[in-house]
């Protein structure tokens, strides 16, 4: 068993000013970002049980926003988890995102490999790991799919808890899985405009131009029938019908201040 792993905030701001970025049109906080993601983190770091495992999150320039592991203590101020040939070479079908590459960021060992996966694309963050000890090549699949679950959870968190907004939107071909990290949300301003989406949401509506049409542009059911679901406020859910012929099972509910 691994020994406490080390936990090293990094990239801190030097001035006063509030450090935020754009997603999807809405300021996404790096504190609310940072409090929400680490429950996941260290929990992904427990179940990837290597001594040799760092788990990173990063914004979306690559820069390392906090890290817990066996780096951690080593990575300096605003560094950046460097990528190399060797680093996806072990497992090129399992690596979503390869950590971006500073000029000034030294070589990965060889051997040593490294994993990311997006939270809120195109600017928000990135999550992901870097193994000193190379491991197998049939570990990836396992860790690769911790990775998946530990990014939908932290996605999950930030737009439940997402203070902006107007509607919330939980859809899934499976009833069942509303309620769970792994439901597509969505969050829209009044107009029916995309303002935030998790990666379950994407992959069901990536065939139409969802970020850019919003609401109209995927669903065939009008947007006054989804507020007027949602103004509702009915536990049981209804069918949302898409551009496509089918059909997903669906909750929505307002925003407080919107209700």
């Amino acid at each position: 068993m691994r020994g406490a792993p080390t936990t090293l905030m990094v990239g801190q701001r030097t001035d006063d000013a509030p450090h935020e970025r754009r997603v999807a049109g809405v300021a996404l906080d790096r504190e609310r970002l940072l409090a929400l993601s680490a429950p996941a983190m260290e929990d992904l770091h427990r179940q990837l049980d290597s001594p040799g495992i760092t788990v990173l999150l990063a914004d979306s320039a690559g820069g390392v926003l906090r890290a817990i592991g066996a780096q951690g203590g080593t990575l300096p101020a605003g560094a950046r988890p460097p990528a190399t040939p060797q680093a996806n070479a072990r497992a090129p079908a399992a690596a979503d995102t390869t950590f971006p590459v500073s000029p000034a960021a030294p070589a990965l060992p060889p051997g040593q490999l490294g994993i990311a996966v997006p939270i809120l694309p195109p600017t928000g963050a990135l999550l992901g790991f870097l193994d000193a000890d190379a491991a197998p090549v049939e570990w990836l699949g396992h860790a690769n799919a911790l990775l998946h679950t530990a990014a939908c959870i932290i996605e999950h968190r930030l737009i439940e808890t997402e203070p902006q907004g107007f509607l919330l939107l939980r859809f899934h071909r499976y009833a069942s899985v509303l309620g769970t990290p792994l439901e597509a949300l969505v969050l829209f301003d009044a107009e029916g405009a995309v303002m935030l989406a998790n990666h379950t949401a994407r992959a069901l509506l990536a065939p139409c131009a969802f970020s850019a049409g919003g609401a109209a542009a995927c669903f065939a059911t009008q947007w006054c029938g989804i507020v007027g679901y949602a103004a509702l406020g009915l536990r049981q859910p209804f069918v949302l019908r898409d551009r496509r012929g089918g059909g997903f099972s669906a909750q929505a509910s307002l925003r407080r201040h919107a209700s």
